[in-house]
Order: structure tokens, then C-alpha cells, then sequence
């Protein structure tokens, strides 16, 4: 196989504190829906096909365990095995079938050069009905991590997983691997963590509706609800979930093809400002939304409970 990469953003995984409490908020205030629950993870869907786009993990820490895309076959992940193997990156695995309870399927893991697991497979199970609730997300629509050498990181996604560079806007590459505008976004930082993942929402007003849903669970908008004004172009609204992980609803995010012109930072720098939000002064996330966007909330939640072992392990 000539060229082989993957076709698609499919699910994320987190390590989360509480799974009983993370999985509840997933549920009930964010609105998708159970699909298996086992002793120590929580798999949930949203209104889609697929199989789910939230895994949480029960672990002492908390973070960003995987993220999953998804490639056209068999062979296809076959061969993108081979070329990754042959360009040196760390992997994981061999190509193997996956458990059931995450929807079974044929795939490996590989991580990223700042040690992200990027799990790739085809043939995972979907499901084939569709909930019919617009007020809740669709599919989850794209993941920013944080990275330390931007280069590297978007060296590994083009060049290896086969991802195109639609726009980088001097701080952040929005890189694709579908229609969508970006299925990833490299956001430079100081180290590796987990910026945010965000749900795509049918319109606008279901968009709204989420907002609606998760202001009566008493959770506070961290951003928004505006129009980034920036590469992707999409309506979105930040939240910040129990463990500290941002999380966006988004809707309108811009779709493309090969005829799409790659816009470096001078082209959208150069652009007339507009505000990025659509409520009153908070055209900039708030400064707790800010912290948990840089990865800072979840390391002082580590840290915390780094201290709390550390004194049970000493008495």
C-alpha cells in the first residue's frame, strides 16, 4: 500500500479520579450514554454511530490515556504498522483484535514523540441506531493536546499518520485527516498535557441547549458561547469537567478538501480582530478555564493526590 493513514477521529481516553463521578458527569450534565461499564472503565456514546468517544479509566492519576482514530481496513492498518514501525517511532504493540467491551476491532497502539497513545484500528463495532436528541453531542469532533517541540509533534502526525496542515496560526497547528477542518490541534506549550476535547453539537441551538443543560447542573462557562474568529471558524463553549479536563461543545466547524490553501501565522495575524465570544467580557477564557486548557488544573489535582499517598505510604 502506497500511502497509508488514518481516516478519522473516533474516541478519547482519560484517566480520571472518580469513575463513579466522572462517568455521571459524562452522563447526565455533558449527555451521552452508557455503553459498557466494568470494574474499572466506563465507555460512553454519543448520539452517533460510533461505538463511543469517551473511555474513562479509574487510575491514582489523572490524564490523557489514549486517543483513537480509525483507518479503512485491515490492511490499511497493516501497512501504516510497517511504515510506522520503519520510521522508528515507539510502538506498542503489534496489530492484534482489540476487547470487546471497547468495541472489539483490529488495531496496535503507537505513541506520539511526547508519549501520547495513539491507538489506530479498523472494524471497531458501531451502533446502528442514532438517538434522536439534538441537544446532546453527535460524535466528538477534534482533540488539542499541548506540545513542547511543535515540530516533532506535527512532523509524527503528517508525515507518519498522514495528516495535512490546514492552517497553523502561529501558536497552533490545525492539522486534519478527514473533511474536517482538524481532527488535531498542536497548541505549543511547555509540556505535554491534554488542552481539550471537543463534541460537536447538530446546530447552533442544540449547541445552546447543551449550555442550557449543563448551566442548570450549576456547571460555569469557562468560554464563550462565541465564534473563534481564527482557523476553523466554529462556534464552540468551554466547560472544565470534575477532574479538570476542558471540554468544548462546538458546532459549524469549517469542512475542506485538497483545495483548501494551508494559511500560516502572518495571514492570520494580519486579520481584522473580532471578539471571540458572544458573551459580554468574556472574549478570553476566564483564568480557571485558561489553567485547565494549559494542563495546570489536572497537574495541581495530581500533585494533591501525590501528597495524600506519599503521607498514608509514611504512616
Amino acid at each position: 500500500m502506497a500511502d497509508p493513514k488514518v481516516n478519522g477521529l473516533r474516541s478519547i481516553e482519560l484517566n480520571v479520579f472518580n469513575l463513579k463521578d466522572s462517568a455521571e458527569f459524562y452522563r447526565k450534565a455533558w449527555g451521552l450514554d452508557d455503553v459498557k461499564l466494568t470494574n474499572g472503565a466506563a465507555y460512553l456514546r454519543a448520539t452517533g454511530p460510533n461505538h463511543h468517544v469517551v473511555a474513562l479509566h479509574e487510575k491514582p492519576r489523572a490524564g490523557l490515556a489514549a486517543i483513537n482514530f480509525s483507518a479503512a481496513d485491515k490492511a490499511t492498518v497493516d501497512a501504516l504498522h510497517a511504515k510506522i514501525t520503519a520510521s522508528g517511532a515507539t510502538v506498542h504493540s503489534a496489530p492484534h483484535d482489540f476487547p470487546g467491551e471497547a468495541g472489539g476491532g483490529y488495531g496496535f497502539e503507537v505513541y506520539s514523540p511526547e508519549g501520547q497513545n495513539i491507538r489506530i484500528s479498523s472494524d471497531v463495532a458501531s451502533h446502528s441506531d442514532i438517538i434522536d436528541d439534538p441537544s446532546r453531542p453527535a460524535c466528538l469532533n477534534h482533540v488539542v493536546i499541548n506540545v513542547a517541540d511543535h515540530d516533532k509533534q506535527l512532523a509524527f502526525f503528517r508525515d507518519i499518520l498522514g495528516f495535512k496542515l490546514s492552517d497553523n496560526n502561529g501558536h497552533m497547528s490545525f492539522i486534519r485527516c478527514s473533511a474536517n477542518h482538524h481532527s488535531i490541534a498542536l497548541a505549543e506549550s511547555q509540556g505535554p498535557s491534554l488542552n481539550h476535547a471537543a463534541f460537536e453539537m447538530h446546530d447552533f441551538v442544540s449547541l445552546m441547549q447543551g449550555v442550557g443543560r449543563m448551566r442548570l447542573a450549576e456547571h460555569e462557562v469557562g468560554w464563550g458561547v462565541g465564534r473563534h474568529s481564527g482557523p476553523g471558524r466554529n462556534i464552540f463553549s468551554y466547560f472544565v469537567d470534575p477532574n479538570g479536563f476542558a471540554i468544548e461543545y462546538t458546532t459549524e466547524v469549517e469542512q475542506v478538501d485538497d483545495s483548501y490553501p494551508t494559511r500560516m501565522g502572518d495571514y492570520w495575524q494580519a486579520q481584522p480582530l473580532r471578539p471571540c465570544s458572544w458573551a459580554g467580557k468574556m472574549t478570553v477564557p476566564t483564568k480557571w478555564m485558561a489553567e485547565a486548557m494549559n494542563g495546570i488544573t489536572i497537574e495541581k489535582r495530581n500533585a494533591s493526590c501525590d501528597d495524600v499517598i506519599s503521607e498514608k505510604m509514611a504512616s
